[in-house]
């Protein structure tokens, strides 16, 4: 909860000069004059707030800033109270008729009724149910809101780079205070209101913020306001945070808009299957209610129909046919979905993957083409250099270090040149981070790499050889800011594959041998070798002298980039060039975004030419360990894995085959349907682009666009596509995704934003459990939905049945309530959270176009409730020649010598016999429910679901003491001798019902195992139905609207923010 800001308060003046409203209004405005009228400057604005670009602020200060100007933290809205979710369940209309139609019931039992005969008991029963289920659902619906609001937290935390105390470090972006200092690259969110201190070609996508569409150009000294949670297309810089939390314009924003909820297309579904069984239920009920009525007219005489009291049973026919349609509704289908996305995305979190969106968490279940990128997905992520090309020699990891093989072995002048193109273009930082050994107070430190890995590998070289890379870094920035040192950049970008710093000589000129001659600016560049080598004019020899990079030369450095492709090493080039003083590096300001675009390009290749090769370097990035395994795992799912990556074609298919995506005794060629390059790829048509995609598996040398050209027509061929992206140049293919997979650990802050699902640690396995939790939300869906078909069939056809021929239901309302309670809350509980099989992956995915019931669920279904119904009626109706005559031998005998009360008492006992059944071949057939299609190992994985056990445990010891404990007993109606008192009764009041009664009720009910297995064992069915064209067409038009309605939403956010931002 953020804290109350004091808006005057001379503490605060003293402290930090201006108030947490002053500073919020300096970005809230955005007012360049009135700011430079009030504020004088940027600087100023941080020396008020004890901060610089290079320093940053005091950790010490931390606290303090907290306590005057607040938390980075926006107080959710307050969740629902209890007693308001204990209201809801009652608004629904079959429950609110059916508590009036009990209260009207106790009314006239307790008046109109003959006291002794405690018919008020059903109508206090059937009160004491509704309580019951609302306090359940009510509870469902407090614990799903607690879970959404926990897996919330996590999803919106994320890692800010920060200056503190001269230190680059990584923190929460709820532990950023007012003052602090971020470094901003491209692809950053950033985390709150502030000011750019420095930057260069910083663009920020305000749209989420402003509504406007275009992106914004920044810069120090024009528009230097940066809104929180804004995005940064492009460039790098450090800017001051001036306001947090409630004191952000997104914070603003956040305490006015409330998102509402879409449902998901499994919720569609089950809406629609819901209402269906609604409508069924409800005919069944008017239909039983008729047949009741009826049936009073006909058997009794006029005078027996002129008594008012006498129709004191028309209540219970009324409450008869509402609690019909109270268990017909099957309220508890949304209810296990819910569940089921919840818990999925609760146990997705352990895994690693962290769902931004509820619906991708069903989709996976459907994906057939995962597109994956290589670096941190397939591969480790944790680069080392582990080979070198200087000049003509060649070097390659050995025993002992290889920093230390390098500098024993190459020129001073290319070892300088090394170090300072890897320690100045670069935004990686190397840190220590310090472990604790197990069952020891001894630690170990570890080094670790924050920011870009592929950097951090190059850097770490630098260490190695015993250079440290900051000195370096810091002489650059001596005397001066962070960027002034800088005097161009060209940021890295997918599709140039480089990146490149023009630095001031000055004090570097001592840290090199290097002959700038009369030059003081130099450009350092790196990037991928088939991208640089066209761009290199000479190479530094072995012996430190710069050479012609002849075509000798260039061939003999491609063949040696094909040694290390082959090796499944990332090849990559560094390289620099001198610039005169006088080099002009102005763009033209007044012209069209287009065309400075172009100058912008012209300026870039001018700056990147005529280079000196520095070296070659092969970087490993070993396979991660899993990946074999996951990625044959796919294939036995029916999955296609496409690996889409920016390296050459060799490192592709080297690491392609390595990971089973290609075979591994597969043998490249040009003209091969397995590879592609990037190049080709943009120049086949879409025609033939479609004809290569059932053997497309790897693209290398590939862009953005060729991501998304990949993912869309994968699309248009009706495949579930998941992708993968971590650059902010991923975020087109990651929307146009059936589910996009932002990185975590690599990806931007914009990739990450354009994705559904977040997988947190990189990893490729990761993706196939995210798969298999998809899967089992079907599964488990279907599971439930199999469960109560069965249970609804069988207790609509006894209720009518029984209204038919004996003139009521053998299932009372109160029992039929329980039998609701068991079937709706308890058992989407049970069935809803069970564990991904361990057979999840061995079927095709499921079509997004495939029907909620699947062949084998309505054979189950059908067997089941028919099995359950004959034998329901044997137990209803006892014939001398079948085996299922209970009933005591004394009440048998009463009834035969006509005695009184017998008839009622035999009837009572048999209704006793059903009731119990009734509720175990319930309990049995969870068990059954387990398993939907040919499975026959129903109890496979039970120690994965406690869930579920907890739920068949806690129902069967409620149903032993409504059979066994006399007061319950009362409550729903069954047989006892203690309320059936006659002297001929010979049961014992502590079984109820005989023991004989008990084995056969329970051995009837546990024959739903043989029935199930019978059933699976000799009808074998289909997995799924056959989807029509027609079907599948109208999904699609479904989805096409689903898109527009979201878009439509979409444009009326950005409407409200505008008006917002004018108000």
């Amino acid at each position: 909860m953020t804290e109350t800001i004091p808006l005057f308060d001379a503490e605060i003046a003293s402290d930090y000069k201006y108030t947490a409203t002053e500073l919020r209004d300096i970005v809230k405005n955005r007012n360049k004059s009135k700011f430079t009228e009030t504020f004088q400057s940027q600087e100023q604005v941080g020396h008020s707030l004890h901060t610089t670009a290079l320093a940053g602020i005091s950790q010490n200060t931390v606290q303090r800033r907290i306590q005057l100007f607040g938390r980075n933290l926006v107080a959710p809205p307050p969740s629902k109270p209890f007693w308001w979710l204990l209201l809801q369940p009652l608004k629904d209309l079959t429950m609110m008729i059916l508590l009036v139609s009990a209260i009207i019931s106790i009314i006239l039992t307790t008046t109109v009724a003959d006291p002794a005969e405690l018919e008020w008991i059903d109508g206090v029963a059937i009160l004491f149910a509704v309580v019951i289920v609302t306090l359940v659902t009510a509870c469902n619906d407090y614990s799903k809101e607690k879970q959404f609001r926990k897996l919330n937290a996590v999803k919106d935390d994320k890692k800010v780079k920060v200056i503190r105390q001269s230190q680059q470090c990584e923190i929460s972006i709820h532990d950023v205070v007012v003052g602090d200092i971020i470094l901003l690259i491209t692809g950053d969110q950033i985390p709150a209101d502030g000011l750019l201190l420095t930057g260069s070609e910083i663009r920020v996508d305000e749209s989420g913020m402003t509504g406007e569409s275009n992106e914004i150009k920044k810069t120090p000294t024009g528009d230097c306001f940066m809104i929180g949670s804004s995005l940064i297309t492009s460039g790098s810089g450090r800017m001051v945070i001036t306001g947090v939390g409630e004191n952000s314009i997104y914070g603003d924003i956040l305490l006015t808009l409330q998102e509402e909820d879409t449902q998901t297309p499994l919720q569609e579904k089950l809406d629609i299957l819901a209402k269906l069984i609604g409508y069924i239920g409800m005919g069944s009920a008017g239909l039983t209610f008729l047949t009741l009525a009826i049936k009073f007219f006909t058997s009794h005489d006029s005078e027996f129909l002129t008594v008012p009291k006498n129709y004191i049973v028309f209540v219970d026919y009324l409450i008869l046919a509402i609690t019909i349609i109270v268990v017909a509704v099957p309220e508890g289908l949304p209810l296990a979905v819910t569940i089921s996305l919840a818990y999925s995305m609760k146990q997705m979190i352990v895994d690693q993957c962290l769902v931004r969106k509820l619906e991708a968490c069903e989709t996976m279940g459907g994906v057939s083409n995962i597109c994956s990128d290589k670096t941190g997905t397939l591969t480790l992520n944790q680069m080392r250099v582990v080979r070198a090309k200087f000049g003509k020699q060649e070097l390659s990891k050995g025993d002992e270090d290889f920093g230390k093989t390098v500098q024993k072995t190459i020129s001073q002048e290319a070892l300088n040149a090394y170090c300072l193109a890897s320690s100045i273009n670069s935004t990686a930082v190397i840190q220590k981070e310090t472990h604790a050994k197990m069952k020891s107070k001894e630690t170990t430190e570890k080094l670790v790499v924050v920011g870009n890995k592929t950097e951090g590998a190059l850097i770490l070289l630098t260490q190695e050889m015993g250079v440290n890379y900051q000195n370096i870094r810091d002489a650059l920035v001596k005397n001066e800011d962070a960027e002034g040192a800088v005097a161009y950049k060209v940021d890295f970008s997918s599709e140039r594959k480089r990146m490149t710093y023009v630095i001031k000589n000055d004090d570097l000129a001592s840290k090199s041998s290097l002959n700038f001659g009369q030059t003081n600016l130099t450009a350092l560049t790196k990037g991928a070798p088939d991208m640089l080598f066209p761009l290199v004019k000479n190479y530094i020899s072995e012996n430190g002298s710069i050479q012609q990079f002849t075509d000798e030369v260039k061939q003999s450095y491609i063949e040696t980039m094909k040694v290390y492709a082959h090796a499944a090493l990332r090849t990559f080039v560094l390289a620099y060039r001198t610039l005169d003083s006088s080099f002009d590096f102005s763009l033209p300001q007044n012209v069209t975004e287009e065309e400075y675009k172009i100058q912008q390009d012209k300026l870039n290749n001018k700056i990147e030419s005529d280079l000196t090769l520095i070296c070659l370097v092969g970087i490993e990035d070993p396979l991660r360990d899993g990946v074999k395994d996951a990625v044959a795992r796919c294939h036995g799912a029916g999955i296609t894995v496409r690996m889409v990556t920016g390296d050459n074609r060799d490192t592709a298919v080297a690491i392609s085959k390595n990971a089973n995506i290609l075979p591994s005794d597969y043998v490249d060629s040009e003209d091969s349907k397995f590879v592609i390059e990037g190049p080709k790829f943009r120049e086949l048509t879409d025609a033939q682009v479609d004809q290569l995609l059932p053997t497309l598996v790897c693209m290398a040398r590939s862009s953005p666009k060729d991501k998304y050209r990949l993912v869309t027509r994968l699309r248009s061929k009706r495949e579930i596509v998941a992708a993968t992206g971590d650059g902010s140049n991923d975020a087109p293919q990651l929307k146009a995704a059936d589910v996009g997979l932002a990185m975590g650990i690599a990806g931007t802050e914009v990739a990450k934003e354009a994705s559904d699902i977040i997988i947190m640690d990189d990893n490729f396995c990761s993706i196939v459990r995210a798969v298999e939790w998809g899967r089992t939300v079907m599964s488990n869906v279907r599971k439930f939905v199999q469960f109560q078909l069965s249970v609804n069939v069988v207790a609509l056809v006894i209720a009518f049945l029984g209204a038919a021929v004996l003139d009521e239901s053998p299932l009372s309302s109160i029992q039929l309530l329980y039998v609701n309670l068991i079937m709706d809350s308890l058992g989407s509980l049970a069935l809803a959270t069970e564990f991904p099989a361990s057979n999840v992956l061995e079927a095709d995915p499921v079509s997004r176009s495939a029907s909620l019931l699947a062949p084998g669920m309505i054979r189950n279904v059908l067997l089941v409730s028919t099995y359950q119904i004959i034998v329901m009626l044997l137990f209803l109706f006892p014939t001398p020649g079948n085996a299922i005559t209970f009933v005591p031998q004394s009440i048998i005998d009463g009834v035969e010598y006509g005695l009184p009360g017998y008839l009622e008492l035999a009837q009572i006992y048999r209704y006793t016999a059903i009731y119990n059944f009734f509720i175990f071949v319930q309990i049995f057939n969870e068990f059954n429910s387990r398993r939907i299609n040919n499975e026959l190992n129903i109890f496979a994985g039970l120690k994965k679901s406690p869930m579920f056990l907890i739920v068949i445990v806690f129902t069967i010891v409620v149903q032993v003491m409504i059979m066994l404990v006399p007061g319950m007993r009362d409550i729903f109606g069954v047989f006892t001798c203690g309320k059936h008192a006659m002297k001929q009764c010979v049961q014992s009041d502590v079984t109820g019902i005989s023991l004989a009664t008990w084995a056969i009720s329970l051995g009837c009910a546990a024959c739903i195992f043989i029935i199930h297995f019978i059933g699976r064992k000799f009808i074998k069915l289909d997995l799924e139905f056959k989807v029509s064209e027609k079907k599948i067409l109208k999904d699609l038009q479904n989805d096409e609207k689903r898109r527009i309605k979201a878009e439509i939403k979409e444009q009326e956010k950005e409407q409200k923010l505008k008006a917002k931002n004018q108000e």
